[in-house]
């Protein structure tokens, strides 16, 4: 597949899943034990409030690939003035009902619809990860186009290394499905000095990686919620935060997050 052809399986995809977020978010019932796309969400917020703390209040945030709009939602309620853009019709239309009163614009992370230095920060969950190399180099462009001097974005990809075995797993599902004459989603795998070394070259002029969540704690959630809860409830007796800087430690983590500053 070309880059066109991945983003836009990619929109297909969280065409298709959009109720399921919409359900993940809205069962209150649901604490961040229950579901592991919870419990990972939960450790990214806490890194996420660390920036927040910096900008003062009113600053201008962007979430790129909003989905539903609750993280953005969230953003506005600690002070902030967010605005979301989203490229699924099902993932728009969902947040547009939840939250009228924020702007979301239909677009892609490669193609933002605003002036140059509008933003204070850019934040994008679970996004580029779904997009290739080329399409994440020109959302990075992107990025540093919209962002005022000074200002960062704060982004989770996906961990080439992680010890919740995913990239094995994804490329054997792959193969699976080649065989079945069926399309599996793109994966865009990476490493902390990957990311690094990429957007020094774009112009960024400071580059920070932290891994979140402990990657082993994703496969016994994959054999069940009950054996999930409580193997993770067993992590934190002694990794509680589950934060690593670490040159090895934050490769292996469930969640590779990048901060960087224009």
């Amino acid at each position: 597949m070309n880059s066109t052809e991945i983003t836009e399986l990619a929109i297909k995809r969280h065409d298709i899943d959009a109720h399921h977020f919409q359900s993940a978010y809205n069962n209150k019932a649901n604490d961040k034990h229950t579901q592991i796309f919870l419990y990972g969400r939960n450790l990214v917020l806490d890194e996420l409030k660390n920036v927040l703390k910096d900008l003062k209040p009113g600053a201008k945030v962007l979430d790129v690939g909003c989905g539903t709009a609750h993280l953005t939602n969230w953003i506005k309620q600690q002070g902030f003035d967010v605005t979301g853009v989203e490229p699924s019709e099902e993932m728009l239309k969902l947040a547009k009902e939840n939250f009228p009163e924020i702007k979301i614009v239909n677009s892609i992370a490669s193609a933002l619809p605003f002036e140059d230095d509008q933003f204070d920060l850019v934040v994008s969950f679970e996004v580029l990860r779904y997009l290739d190399k080329a399409e994440n180099i020109k959302s990075y462009r992107e990025f540093y186009r919209v962002l005022k001097p000074g200002g960062r974005f704060f982004i989770t990809q996906v961990n080439q290394y992680s010890t919740d075995l995913y990239y094995f797993f994804h490329h054997a599902k792959s193969i699976y499905c080649k065989l079945r004459n069926q399309v599996h989603h793109f994966c865009n795998f990476t490493t902390s000095g990957k990311e690094i070394d990429l957007l020094k070259q774009i112009g960024y002029s400071k580059v920070t990686t932290v891994g979140r969540l402990a990657g082993t704690i994703r496969m016994p959630y994959k054999i069940s919620a009950g054996l999930g809860k409580a193997y993770s409830r067993f992590i934190e007796l002694f990794d509680k935060k589950q934060r690593y800087t670490g040159p090895f430690s934050k490769n292996t983590a469930g969640h590779l997050i990048i901060i960087a500053e224009k």
